[in-house]
């Protein structure tokens, strides 16, 4: 009989440690595969963004869903390669710059979006995001595993 509730209780709470989802050290991708993975991520009950989050990675900060670990860096410049052709390129970046909001959208588009090469990114913590984007949820500190 103990048994038994013991496993009750266990599976009733596997759907609340397994429905967080954890983004931890991203480095960035194609805005088209990133594109598709913030779709799938906004119908997941949460979403927890920690340690680095450079280049396409940024999208995810603005979902609904998701929160924004404190210390985490978050990393941004244009899409990468450029074409060389203007409207092309503005096209790629904006494809990025219209999930920000509010100070980031203003300084993804005239600052950051121009950095050039995949190592130069503007990097910010989750504190200096939110300051810049007050609708950003910094997320509450992580549960210690084991006790």
């Amino acid at each position: 009989m103990i048994l038994r509730a013991a496993l009750v209780l266990l599976i009733s709470a596997l759907p609340a440690l397994a429905d967080t989802v954890v983004i931890r050290n991203d480095g960035g991708g194609n805005i088209n595969d990133y594109l598709a993975r913030r779709a799938k991520l906004a119908r997941s009950d949460a979403v927890r963004i920690e340690g680095k989050c450079l280049s396409a990675c940024a999208i995810f900060t603005t979902l609904p869903n998701a929160c924004v670990a404190p210390d985490a860096a978050i990393g941004f410049h244009g899409t990468l390669p450029k074409s060389g052709i203007f409207a092309i390129d503005l096209w790629l970046d904006m494809r990025m710059g219209q999930y920000f909001r509010g100070e980031v959208r203003r300084k993804y588009e005239t600052e950051w979006r121009h950095l050039g090469g995949s190592n130069q990114f503007h990097v910010i913590t989750g504190r200096q995001l939110k300051r810049l984007d007050p609708q950003i949820r910094l997320c509450p500190p992580a549960k210690k595993r084991g006790g």
